[in-house]
């Protein structure tokens, strides 16, 4: 048998307990004596209060039920939407995950890499934080190269048709960089850019406000497109682990290679002394695309290492490879 609404346990217990104190004196007769009397005492007063009193418990009671009645929320209260301390300071950003592409230097000269930055108290969209940290975070990396010039900050913006990056603070050219590395070093922020937006958009530079014509001794005076993956980025590379991580004794390491015949060899080292190691195909030959291999090794500190075989037997431009420190535990 179900309980009546009208019969709520809590409801009755907040009544008596408002009313368990009041106790009436005298019948209708002394009423009457005292509407036609002196005007009452403070004394008096107190049945009338404490009367009040039970009125605000049935409100307030009602109100409660009804609400239970109807399955509502309370509208503020700690924890709740409408109580600020529950919603966290205001800017404190979010943490998100943003590409990240540097130079580094390969037998092929200054090619791209990329890495995935973890950034805390992000503020903005991705374009803006992961071009952001291109320009300002170090690498994880030591083996990549910073953006060339320091103290910039930097806005974004994209439409359907193209992506703007508006550098402040730059001062132009750099000196004693070669058009190579400048040019690689403007595709960084492009590909930075594009994998943000999963696009293939072209770029409009601007610094402080205004078009810029040149931005390190490249001409930007039109968008600047992305280039052609096999001739910007790192013939081979390594994506999974990344550097600094920590992994199982038994790991799966990923990247990407475009070597010959679909070579890829990599060797876990412990300073000089090559721990395991073994060989890896890519996918396809002569064109970037995906590799994995699996390692088992005891736990401790390793230099992981990928390159690509020299078919040239040393007489050609020598190898191209990628290094990760990890730790195996």
């Amino acid at each position: 048998m179900t309980t009546p609404p009208n019969d709520d346990p809590e409801l009755r217990r907040m009544m008596h307990d408002a009313v368990s104190d009041v106790h009436p004196e005298g019948g209708t007769h002394q009423i009457r004596s005292r509407a036609h009397g002196k005007r009452p005492s403070a004394a008096r007063w107190v049945p009338l209060t404490l009367a009040a009193a039970v009125a605000t418990v049935l409100v307030i009671g009602g109100a409660a039920w009804l609400g239970r009645l109807n399955g509502d929320v309370p509208a503020a209260g700690p924890g709740s939407t409408a109580d600020p301390t529950a919603q966290g300071s205001a800017g404190s950003g979010r943490t998100v995950e943003v590409p990240v592409y540097y130079v580094g230097q390969t037998a092929d000269g200054p090619r791209l890499f990329r890495e995935d930055h973890t950034v805390p108290h992000a503020v903005g969209t991705d374009l803006q934080v992961a071009v952001q940290e291109a320009l300002t975070a170090p690498p994880l990396d030591p083996d990549y190269e910073s953006w060339p010039t320091s103290g910039l900050s930097v806005t974004t913006d994209s439409t359907n048709e193209l992506i703007r990056i508006d550098l402040t603070g730059f001062k132009g050219a750099t000196v004693g960089m070669n058009e190579a590395d400048a040019r690689m070093a403007l595709q960084a922020l492009v590909w930075t850019a594009d994998a943000a937006t999963s696009s293939a958009l072209p770029v409009v530079f601007q610094v402080n406000g205004n078009p810029a014509g040149n931005v390190l001794a490249t001409d930007t005076s039109l968008p600047v497109q992305r280039d052609g993956a096999d001739s910007v980025l790192a013939p081979v590379s390594i994506s999974d682990p990344m550097e600094g991580a920590t992994v199982p004794t038994r790991f799966e390491v990923k990247g990407m290679a475009a070597t010959f015949e679909a070579n890829v060899v990599w060797e876990l080292k412990q300073g000089g002394r090559v721990v395991r190691h073994g060989f890896a195909t890519a996918t396809e030959c002569c064109t970037l695309s995906p590799f994995t291999f699996t390692v088992n090794a005891p736990p401790g500190d390793y230099t992981l290492v990928a390159h690509d075989t020299d078919p040239s037997n040393g007489e050609g431009v020598g190898l191209s490879q990628d290094t990760k420190r990890i730790t195996v535990e």
